[in-house]
């Protein structure tokens, strides 16, 4: 009988990428047993909740080195918390882990140092990721000098480096493809990139969505229909993960001065007090809400560039104002911004003004259209089609 286990190794302080995982772990989990681990317990529960076992792998992250790599990736920050130390103490819980659970293969979103342990222990890894930053992308439609540059550096990371030879492997030879998969599954949506052509280890399986609750609270819903009774807009503001205290603050300030039912699941970025200033308002700051069941009742969002910010927002078939504060999210929003269905701002400087006239031109019939437009064409179904591929190609040859 052979092992039918898939890993799946997210980045769990990334509330995108977990959910991610977990949507394609639902689609497969009648096929193989869904094994998860992670070095955060910040979203973990997430995954239990959703019925799958969770291991925390030490070295434990601490909240300064999540932070520190969050400003990392989005180009705010040079304090890198990957020492060499403690690369090689999570690459030793990761081989520990992959020997114990001798997966057919592991499925990350960005846990970096998987990419060096499934390497080691030959398992065959699957990456599942946005178009934006990815090989493809950076050779073929590079948006800045930096860009053109990326895809030809070959340095890497020291740690990575001193961990890799100590277990006699190889790197590739460019920086990106060290964050590579074997596999690398798309969730662009393909009409976004639809003249690219991928390489023969790239595929397109379109957008994927999280699933967080099947129905709404019903003092929410009760609260969503007397506005549009009333015919009062509603607004979703929402900064996922890799947002920030000041900007959700400058949000706020133009959205009290309007006459809005604003939902905004923002909490994180809020101390006690200044959510206590929120009560009995028409704005609402919450714990994470199940965006895509808000579409029906909503005016409008104003999101953080995130691609699955940005695709519940496409799917939902209303426009949005969005803010880019990385490379990737910058593109996700050009996309939309082309498109028609969005409006890119800059979160720095940020423009009170900017954001007034955005949110006066979103609400108009040209924006509303293309929105709706978009939404008839919009696949959401990326989890079932990354599960299928997975099965296709590592659990169909196994004996059941």
């Amino acid at each position: 009988m052979f092992n039918r286990t898939i890993v799946f190794a997210p980045a769990t302080f990334n509330l995108a990428e977990t959910t991610r995982m977990i949507e394609v772990a639902k689609e497969l989990r009648t096929s193989c047993n869904c094994q998860f681990f992670g070095f955060s317990t910040t979203h973990a529960a997430w995954i239990t909740k959703n019925g799958f076992p969770f291991t925390l792998l030490t070295p434990v992250l601490t909240k300064e080195q999540e932070r520190q790599i969050i400003e990392l990736d989005q180009m705010k920050g040079i304090k890198n918390p990957f020492t060499t130390e403690l690369v090689a103490a999570r690459v030793k819980s990761e081989l520990e882990f992959l020997k114990e659970q001798k997966p057919v293969a592991a499925i990350t979103g960005t846990n970096v140092t998987i990419f060096l342990s499934a390497r080691i222990a030959k398992i065959p890894l699957v990456y599942v990721k946005p178009y934006a930053l990815s090989r493809p992308q950076l050779e073929n439609d590079a948006q800045t000098p930096v860009d053109s540059l990326m895809s030809k550096i070959t340095w890497k990371p020291k740690a990575f480096r001193d961990v890799a030879k100590n277990y006699q492997l190889a790197l590739p030879k460019y920086s990106i493809e060290l964050l590579d998969g074997d596999e690398n599954l798309i969730t662009t949506f393909r009409d976004f990139t639809s003249w690219q052509d991928y390489p023969a280890n790239y595929h397109n399986v379109g957008p994927i969505f999280a699933q967080l609750a099947n129905s709404l609270p019903p003092d929410l819903e009760a609260t969503l229909k007397t506005a549009q009774q009333n015919q009062q807009p509603i607004v979703y503001f929402a900064l996922g993960s890799s947002g920030n205290s000041k900007l959700a603050r400058n949000i706020l300030s133009v959205l009290k001065a309007a006459k809005f039912l604003v939902l905004a699941p923002i909490k994180q970025y809020l101390s006690v007090e200044e959510i206590a200033a929120y009560q009995n308002t028409s704005i609402m700051i919450t714990d994470l809400l199940p965006a895509p069941l808000l579409a029906p009742y909503l005016s409008f969002s104003i999101i953080h560039g995130g691609e699955g910010t940005v695709q519940t927002a496409c799917i939902s078939g209303k426009p949005f104002i969005g803010y880019g504060l990385q490379q990737e999210q910058t593109m996700n929003l050009k996309y939309c911004e082309a498109y028609g269905n969005g409006i890119r701002l800059k979160a720095k400087p940020f423009s009170a003004k900017q954001l007034q006239q955005a949110i006066t031109e979103i609400q108009t019939e040209s924006y509303q259209d293309k929105a709706a437009k978009l939404a008839e064409d919009f696949h959401g179904d990326g989890a079932r089609n990354a599960a299928e591929f997975i099965k296709e190609k590592y659990l169909k040859k196994l004996v059941k």
